[in-house]
């Protein structure tokens, strides 16, 4: 049995749940074991639906799928930052034999920059050997390249081990979904960067022998605030394991927009394409202000604040993309206004996720493959017309 490591940065803020022992900062202060929804991905046909990412989607069959014997997920917060005396090295060590691997391929993955970090621990059972590791001075001798890294052997396990990681962002996807829907958003303006942060390396192992690449990813940098006591992943994730085999561009536009930490009015848009998606075509503004506050709320005052929401979101969407000004992420909606772009950033992706939540409580999913919000939906759920 091998296993794939993967070491990347979190902006997924478990530090309320971290461990005080001081003895024992390299333990993780959560883990999820995401194994069990290994079969029932199998049985959908996974491989089968396009995927909600344009990065490590390499396509893979049913046989690749079946050698992932088992996934879990690592999160460490203890010690940070963890740039800080390089103590991420702690951590790693917990996991596999860094002396094993040159420091100088470790940093250059840019692990560095973690405040917090993440470990994916993937189990996989397959024949293909470990491919033979190259040391930073063998990796100027191009004859040892070919003659070494080049075999056939080598570079059949190379392009199994990319259909792995094409496995292993697809889960990771999976659990941002449920991460999203789990813990609401406030204000966390504060975690968006100037620039894209990627990070991360991966190791392929047998515990005898290693094999290092640099796998910079920001699947987990968003910032979610988990919270233990409002845990509620494994139920939601028992609903949406049900359907995540479908294609559904609103979780595909939804995950592009809250990738990473560099946010910009690009992600903004993308938002209110995914508001857009659970609509038909043609569908006016009005019509979707006016039905979503509907569905979602409970009372006229939260019903009157969710439109007004909607329609500032349509209203910078729409001048940004048709070109009626030039828009960023922090800009004033009006001149001389307090309020900014990324005060709705956070209010428009809240109402998605409890559009997202309507749906699954709804079996909605499961009853068809992209049912859109119409006037026979609406009819449905107010019957006797509304009072």
């Amino acid at each position: 049995m091998k296993k794939i490591f993967w070491f990347t940065h979190t902006n997924i803020d478990t530090r309320k749940c971290a461990s005080k022992n001081i003895f024992k900062t390299e333990e993780p202060s959560v883990s999820i074991d995401l194994s069990e929804y290994l079969k029932l991905f199998y049985e959908n046909e996974i491989w089968k639906r396009k995927k909600y990412r344009t990065e490590y989607s390499i396509e893979y069959t049913d046989k690749d799928f079946q050698k992932i014997k088992s996934f879990k997920i690592h999160l460490h917060s203890e010690n940070w930052p963890y740039s800080n005396e390089h103590s991420y090295e702690e951590v790693i060590k917990k996991y596999v034999d860094i002396k094993k691997i040159e420091t100088s391929k470790i940093t250059s993955s840019n692990i560095g920059v973690a405040t917090q970090l993440a470990v994916i621990e993937v189990e996989i059972e397959t024949s293909h050997k470990i491919i033979d590791y190259v040391t930073h001075e063998e990796e100027k001798d191009v004859n040892l390249i070919f003659d070494k890294r080049l075999s056939s052997e080598n570079v059949n396990s190379w392009r199994e081990l990319s259909k792995f990681k094409s496995i292993i962002c697809e889960f990771l996807q999976f659990y941002c979904f449920n991460m999203h829907l789990n813990f609401l958003s406030k204000d966390y303006w504060f975690s968006f960067t100037n620039k894209p942060i990627l990070s991360g390396f991966t190791i392929f192992t047998d515990f005898e022998s290693y094999y290092y690449e640099t796998d910079a990813i920001d699947f987990l940098s968003h910032y979610i605030f988990y919270e233990y006591d409002k845990d509620i992943l494994h139920s939601l994730m028992t609903k949406t394991s049900q359907f995540w085999h479908r294609e559904l561009p609103s979780i595909h536009f939804f995950l592009e927009s809250l990738k990473g930490t560099h946010i910009t009015i690009n992600n903004f848009s993308k938002l209110v394409f995914t508001l857009e998606t659970f609509f038909s075509d043609r569908v006016s503004n009005d019509f979707m202000t006016l039905t979503i506050p509907l569905l979602i709320c409970k009372d006229i005052n939260s019903m009157k604040t969710v439109r007004a929401t909607l329609k500032k979101c349509f209203e910078i969407r729409n001048n940004y993309v048709h070109g009626k000004e030039i828009t960023s992420i922090n800009s004033q909606i009006k001149k001389n206004s307090e309020e900014r772009v990324e005060d709705y950033f956070y209010e428009l992706k809240n109402i998605i996720i409890h559009i997202f939540l309507f749906y699954i409580n709804n079996d909605l999913y499961l009853e068809k493959n992209n049912e859109k919000i119409n006037p026979e939906l609406i009819f449905r759920f107010f019957p006797n017309g509304i009072n």
